[in-house]
């Protein structure tokens, strides 16, 4: 995973989908820019070989653009992809991510095979790919805690850190690739294929309305440490993960005293008014 320079921001549609337990609501907007490795759409934030603005990191699934000297996961690779591709973001190091899935569901690879896994629009690079192999329902998680731990550290005691965005690649859309957010083990927020396909095509390979990049923008009251994805087909291809990171001070306490005479000040002032 990488974190770099900023890039300009171009989201053209939007829509908003209310927390699953909060009357907030995520930002979800639609629109990337191209990628100069050849993979199709990324972040805005964020390129895949030039890099982007800090604090901001990507998962490309190439080994041509992994985290030097943290070298990523091989488990999950099609057979005769170990050379060019890896979850880069699963490297065991100080700042890696933890992806647990059953390697039976989830691939990595290049190229389309019929029946398996299709390459998202004009992405010729290597990508990740759910399939429930034709029945129930497949699902990756990807736990951001270590990265946010690890940076964490870099921040004095009353910031808190949080994910605030996520982006990322979705290859021919269809209604059973969803999508969950969570926080502390609590779900955040859902967005479904369902939701989508109404503002999307759905299913076509190669269309750029259904292989769209997907941005979605938290506030850091709504932010999360966990992202689920669940498909209950064949299959939910994605590439080019972004998340994004955001601090915000977490207010000290007044010393009870300093508490006491604020309210006598206040107290005092509404005395003084009463009196006029």
């Amino acid at each position: 995973m990488k974190a770099l320079s900023i890039l300009s921001k171009a989201l053209p549609l939007t829509v908003a989908l209310a927390f699953a337990s909060s009357t907030q609501a995520a930002n979800i907007t639609f629109g990337g820019v191209t990628a100069n490795d050849g993979s199709g759409l990324t972040s805005s934030f964020i390129d895949p070989l030039t890099g982007g603005q800090q604090d901001y990191f990507i998962e490309s699934f190439d080994q041509a653009t992994n985290t030097t000297g943290f070298a990523g996961s091989t488990a999950y690779n099609d057979p005769g992809f170990d050379q060019q591709c890896a979850v880069n973001s699963a490297n065991g190091g100080p700042a890696g991510v933890v992806v647990t899935a059953n390697t039976s569901e989830v691939g990595i690879r290049q190229g389309s095979v019929p029946n398996v896994a299709a390459a998202p629009a004009n992405d010729t690079t290597c990508y990740g790919y759910l399939t429930n192999n034709g029945s129930g329902v497949a699902t990756t998680v990807f736990d951001y805690n270590q990265l946010l731990s690890f940076y964490t550290t870099l921040y004095s005691s009353n910031t808190l850190l949080g994910i605030t965005y996520l982006g990322f690649y979705w290859g021919s859309v269809d209604t059973y690739n969803d999508f969950e957010f969570y926080s502390d083990g609590n779900l955040v927020t859902s967005i479904t294929g369902s939701q989508l396909v109404n503002s999307v095509t759905s299913g076509n390979q190669s269309s750029p309305s259904s292989n769209v990049y997907v941005n979605i923008d938290f506030s850091i009251a709504e932010q999360f440490d966990t992202l689920v994805i669940k498909t209950s087909g064949i299959a939910g291809e994605f590439d080019n993960i972004v998340v994004g990171l955001s601090t915000r001070e977490i207010p000290v306490p007044a010393p009870t005293g300093l508490a006491l005479f604020a309210f006598g000040l206040i107290a005092l002032g509404l005395r003084s008014r009463l009196k006029k």
